[in-house]
């Protein structure tokens, strides 16, 4: 290898790193070749051709379960189950009462299970609540080498249409990529979108100056990671090709934004100020210069910064003794504590093994009763486990706040009628 090459794919992991939450695989062990082969999503524009949402999550589901590799196959339908797009039933106190249609969208390497909570929050405020599944993910890596930004484009725009087809009242939402394409859907269909709600948006990425040449770069090296995962929702193995189409995302979604010149809808941003992966200040002055709705809203989640109150932004606490959490990732703010995966109890913790940690470290976490969470540079205790966090303790919190969002929303469409 030249050392071109060398300082090429060394960028390109620090970028991978960034966007994916510092989760770089162990590269001693690598994935399967037909992991990181390019078979389903092939015909992902036939999935789009059904009138109802049912239909559409009936007929990816199935893609997924035709080309899915299970990661326990003892739990092999409940990762489909999971990992699939739904909509979930109204919050038992709803009735008949509909306020409208909300559709979430998760990130690069995701499923639609990390939007489910959200999902579930926004079905407590009486809204038909859609999670969607981007074209390339759910199923293997090797999916995303042929997958590409119009690819995302058209799923989304497909369900939005849908959407304003059968309510008045549509809200869109996403978490890190997912917050750049549905914020870049707003402004393209100003008059099908209502709202709009970025969750530790990826606006603005850590790794900028990197990202930029992954366009360039995806024809030259094919993978930045080809390591074998150890979450069950969530790709370990990257092909430069879903960088660089993150990339392309975000730089219509500026391009767009600078047309449009404001955000006239309400929109909402929820971030974690420790957040390493994107640049939550740059997140914040974007708001600020383009957020006009009065309804519009920041939420900051902290651990130890303090900040001035301002007229429209909310601060939160990101650190909870009681949870033993210190900082939130860029992760964990979209997660409940409950989470049967994610959660304080649930069935997966981030110790690390799959990057370049301490190995005595990694053991500690994956043996300590009592774990702290927070990012890599959180300092700790010697006698203290650190894990990376994967759910936020003031979840419900951000629950409320996105529950008052929904329902202004909801208020002034009927308003309107």
């Amino acid at each position: 290898m030249t050392s071109t090459s060398r300082a090429v794919r060394a960028l390109s992991l620090s970028l991978l790193f960034s966007i994916l939450g510092g989760c770089i695989g162990n590269r001693d062990v690598e994935a399967p070749a037909h992991y990181l082969s390019a078979v389903g999503w092939q015909r992902s524009h036939e999935l789009l051709q059904y009138k109802s949402f049912a239909d559409y999550t009936s007929a990816v589901k199935d893609e997924v379960r035709r080309h899915r590799i299970p990661f326990d196959p003892d739990r092999a339908e409940l990762e489909i189950e999971n990992a699939s797009p739904v909509e979930l039933p109204l919050g038992s106190q709803c009735s008949d009462k509909v306020n409208g249609i909300a559709i979430l969208v998760h990130g690069l390497s995701d499923t639609a299970y990390s939007m489910r909570d959200l999902a579930k929050v926004l079905a407590d405020a009486c809204y038909k609540s859609r999670v969607i599944l981007l074209p390339g993910h759910g199923t293997r890596a090797g999916d995303l080498l042929t997958t590409r930004l119009s690819d995302w484009q058209e799923t989304i725009d497909y369900v939005v249409a849908q959407a304003a087809a059968e309510s008045n009242n549509v809200i869109v939402g996403g978490f890190s990529l997912g917050g750049v394409l549905t914020l870049d859907a707003a402004l393209r269909r100003p008059d099908d979108i209502d709202g709009v709600i970025g969750i530790s948006p990826a606006y603005h990425l850590s790794s900028s100056r990197i990202a930029r040449w992954a366009p360039l770069v995806a024809p030259v090296i094919r993978w930045v990671d080809r390591g074998v995962t150890d979450d069950p929702m969530r790709y370990e193995a990257m092909p430069m090709r879903g960088v660089a189409e993150t990339w392309r995302a975000m730089q219509q979604m500026m391009k767009n934004l600078e047309k449009a010149g404001q955000v006239e809808i309400p929109w909402l941003i929820a971030q974690s100020m420790d957040d390493a992966v994107v640049v939550p200040g740059k997140n914040e002055e974007l708001w600020k210069s383009y957020a006009v709705h009065p309804d519009s809203r920041l939420i900051r989640f902290v651990s130890d910064q303090a900040y001035p109150d301002e007229e429209q932004v909310l601060t939160q606490d990101g650190s909870s003794t009681t949870s033993r959490v210190l900082a939130l990732t860029h992760l964990a703010v979209h997660q409940s504590p409950n989470n049967a995966l994610y959660g304080i109890n649930g069935r997966y913790r981030n110790c690390g093994a799959n990057m370049p940690r301490d190995v005595k470290l990694v053991k500690q976490c994956e043996e300590s009763d009592a774990v702290w969470y927070g990012v890599w540079s959180t300092t700790v205790a010697d006698d203290r486990a650190l894990a990376f966090s994967t759910f936020n303790p003031s979840f419900s919190r951000l629950a409320e706040e996105i529950i008052r969002f929904a329902l202004r929303i909801a208020a002034q469409q009927e308003r309107a009628l």
